[in-house]
């Protein structure tokens, strides 16, 4: 079984980042993008050297899917299973994919164990006595040295922000694969977003702080002239759809929404909920997935641990604040099947307009309620973005405490919305004479990640002779997460086709020898007591090398990991 390039990259490095860093990795791969996959290199690798190895999930589905593609790569090994819903509840075996609910509380009956890979890990609450907080607590008392692992495809969880951070279970994601790139190189089914004509407004939906309330939002949904509405429209823009799964609000709303599929349509269309018997959902749910049912209407059910690549399209009949749920309902349309050349998703419930496209790079990274997640606040790593290095501050913070930029003063009184800004400094544009660049590190703060600290001397536009020169200074957040180590890849992509660096002392390095281009002009806008660059000119094509310069990873060791 041979990976994709990105699955061999994601495995490559969560082995760098155990092998030459402490805490906790997490790998992003879109839902479809074969997580499982990359969970068995990881074992395989392990094994190689003797760690034993303990993979966590919340659904008998993911256990058994994920134990069936490690024991592909690993034919002669044992693989035990321990969870409740397959009847198998073993401790012994070197590897062990586990449900949480099962093995909570029995960590000890495990022995020691090096390393703990956790799917679906924005579902991993911060709270040290959740079930995952406890169990793992409990595995490090038998081996303080064991590391965790974490892959997800949404990195934010609903209340607590992003999953990753300097005090969170997770560090850092060391690998992150982009939905629109997947979609644009084959590998994912393209996706076409419709906002409904017959959505519902939510904007009187009552809310708690992360989340809209559940019996507000089926209030709002299940209504005669709501459902009969939605039905219509589904009927008629999935005329030419095979497999239609459908998102209902609650358990009434299901099945009024399937009875009126049926009257309309004549078709069969089941129901899938909480309350459905387990051996009926595992009968429509194989009937669905091998295309002998054409509608499937769920509550709540298969927003997770399904997997049916024939979906061609998607009806959302509710609302959420949680981009990570709303992006693992339209996941289930990703895989592809050669039934289908795109999934439709029809989106009732304003969701696309509240969290964007999920093959916008940014999705659900956005502040606010707007993207599910509350307000940005210094609690959940989200304050406010440094308009000069990118990495996000406290919200109150006057200073960046990365690269030292003064944010504006601001005005209380409220915005006068028809006047003009005025007093605003014009940009400026500069030649630039030279560039230079070093590691930038923290003082009073050793334990952040470094950043690339660009240096270009600068002359006004068009000034000659021995005209005095300033420096503009750019940082590049390489080692960074979230939006500044988005926007650093996009920074280097635009200097160079050489692969992007995993460190800013590989940076450093690279840019030693004849790969990037550098700007012949820039553009800044004064902010505060800093030049903020807005726009670079090149006057040449980036380099085209014979000979590769990047450094080559060695090769990994575990006798070099703190297991």
């Amino acid at each position: 079984m041979k990976p994709r390039y990105y699955q061999q990259e994601a495995h490559d490095s969560v082995w760098d980042y155990l092998r030459n860093q402490s805490g906790s990795p997490l790998v992003v791969l879109p839902t479809g993008a074969g997580k499982s996959l990359v969970i068995a290199m990881l074992v395989e690798q392990a094994r190689k050297y003797d760690a034993r190895v303990i993979v966590l999930q919340h659904r008998k589905e993911l256990i058994q899917q994920n134990a069936e593609k490690i024991q592909i790569l690993l034919p002669g090994i044992p693989i035990g299973i321990n969870s409740a819903g397959l009847r198998r509840h073993s401790f012994d075996q070197d590897v062990i994919c586990a449900g949480i609910q099962s093995v909570y509380g029995k960590a000890h009956e495990f022995g020691k164990r090096e390393l703990i890979i956790v799917d679906e890990a924005h579902l991993l609450s911060e709270k040290s006595d959740s079930m995952y907080g406890k169990f793992l607590s409990e595995i490090r008392e038998i081996n303080p040295k064991a590391r965790l692992v974490g892959l997800t495809a949404t990195p934010f969880r609903t209340g607590e922000g992003p999953i990753c951070g300097r005090h969170k279970l997770f560090q850092r994601i060391c690998y992150e694969a982009q939905t629109g790139d997947l979609i644009q190189q084959g590998f994912l089914c393209p996706v076409t977003n419709k906002p409904a004509a017959a959505s519902v407004d939510t904007s009187q939906i009552r809310k708690t702080k992360n989340e809209f309330v559940g019996v507000a939002v089926e209030q709002a949904f299940d209504t005669d002239d709501n459902v009969a509405a939605a039905c219509d429209e589904i009927v008629a823009k999935c005329h030419d759809r095979h497999s239609v799964l459908v998102f209902a609000s609650g358990v009434h709303h299901a099945e009024g929404v399937a009875e009126c599929l049926r009257g309309i349509t004549g078709e069969t269309v089941v129901v899938v909920t909480g309350d459905t018997l387990p051996f009926m959902r595992e009968g429509y749910i194989e009937k669905f997935q091998l295309g002998q049912l054409r509608w499937l209407v769920n509550c709540d059910v298969l927003t997770t641990g399904f997997d049916a690549p024939c979906i061609d399209g998607i009806a959302v009949l509710r609302a959420t604040m949680s981009p990570g749920l709303f992006a693992q309902i339209v996941g289930r349309g990703l895989r592809k099947h050669d039934s289908k050349t795109d999934c439709l998703v029809l989106d009732f419930g304003e969701n696309i307009k509240r969290h964007g496209s999920l093959d916008d790079p940014e999705y659900g990274r956005a502040s606010g309620a707007a993207r599910g997640e509350g307000k940005k606040s210094e609690a959940n790593g989200r304050g406010k973005e440094c308009f000069n290095c990118g990495i996000d501050v406290a919200a109150n913070a006057r200073i960046c405490s990365e690269c030292g930029f003064a944010f504006p003063a601001k005005h209380e009184t409220q915005a006068d919305e028809e006047s003009t800004l005025t007093g605003t400094p014009e940009p400026e544009v500069w030649d630039v004479v030279s560039v230079n660049w070093v590691r930038h590190q923290k003082k009073n703060d050793p334990d952040a990640p470094p950043t690339l600290r660009m240096i270009y001397e600068c002359r006004p536009e068009g000034m000659t002779g021995n005209m005095v020169s300033e420096q503009i200074s750019e940082w590049v957040c390489i080692e960074h997460e979230g939006f500044a180590f988005r926007k650093a890849q996009l920074w280097w992509a635009e200097r160079t086709d050489e692969e992007f660096p995993e460190s800013v002392d590989i940076a450093c390095q690279m840019l030693s020898q004849p790969i990037a281009r550098h700007p012949a002009k820039m553009t800044t806008q004064v902010d505060g007591r800093w030049k903020r660059i807005q726009s670079v000119e090149f006057n040449c094509e980036k380099p085209v090398l014979t000979d590769s310069v990047r450094p080559a990873y060695s090769a990994v060791d575990l006798d070099d990991l703190p297991f």
